[in-house]
């Protein structure tokens, strides 16, 4: 019902906050490079998801807090 709707639409919200921000990103010149440590974000990471902002090894380290 209506708890489903507002998932739905907070989930687009934060998918049009990510694109957003990884247009930043290429706009600025850094778009590839992890946010946290600056290094490169593997390639199939990118095509997989093109706006993650954070390298494997930064995302997992992350999950683990």
């Amino acid at each position: 019902g209506q708890a489903m709707s507002r998932e739905r639409k907070r989930r687009r919200q934060l998918e049009l906050q990510q694109i957003a921000a990884a247009l930043h990103r290429i706009d600025g010149g850094d778009y590839g490079e992890g946010n946290s440590c600056g290094e490169a974000i593997a390639l199939p990471r990118l095509e997989h998801d093109p706006s993650v902002p954070l390298c494997i090894a930064c995302a997992s380290a992350r999950e683990c807090i």
